[in-house]
């Protein structure tokens, strides 16, 4: 329809007699499809005249559609672990969100356990509150175990 020419002029009879029958057809083009025969097509088939006959077909481009960018998303994880990496009961690895969109905020608190206490955070954890970063992240709470005395054996009196 821009009056790109998709294929070179082919000819389909040369030096044939008048009558005799020829016939065309519509081709597929990339990018492409066919909308009809230029108004100075002649017949896409019949017999061949005398002089020359062109047969136009008209393509137009196909409508290009908008790529959406991919959102990049990402997930964040949590847990609690004693100072060998252990994790604590009620501490394992859970989803504090999962496929969130980069960019949003994240927020990990800790968490009270009988007889630990919060240490420190884990050397290879992600902060515990922040941004959703493409990927994986995993915050990690390390507990100490309480230091409860023993009791001293009462003396007798």
């Amino acid at each position: 329809t821009d009056g790109k020419v998709l294929e070179d002029v082919t000819k389909v009879k040369d030096n044939a007699p008048v009558g005799e029958e020829y016939t065309t057809e519509e081709k597929s083009f990339d990018g492409y499809h066919f909308v009809g025969m230029d108004k100075t097509s002649d017949s896409a088939n019949g017999k061949v005249t005398e002089g020359d006959k062109h047969v136009v077909y008209v393509y137009e481009k196909d409508p290009e559609v908008p790529t959406t960018p991919e959102e990049k998303k990402g997930s964040v994880y949590v847990k609690y672990v004693d100072e060998n990496g252990n994790e604590l009961p009620g501490g394992e690895k859970t989803i504090v969100i999962k496929n969130g969109k980069v960019g949003s905020y994240y927020f990990t608190t800790e968490k009270d356990f009988d007889g630990y206490k919060f240490s420190h955070m884990s050397e290879d954890s992600a902060n515990a509150t922040g941004k959703v970063i493409e990927g994986e992240q995993l915050v990690v709470y390390v507990y100490t175990k309480n230091n409860t005395p023993q009791p001293e054996p009462s003396e007798p009196e």
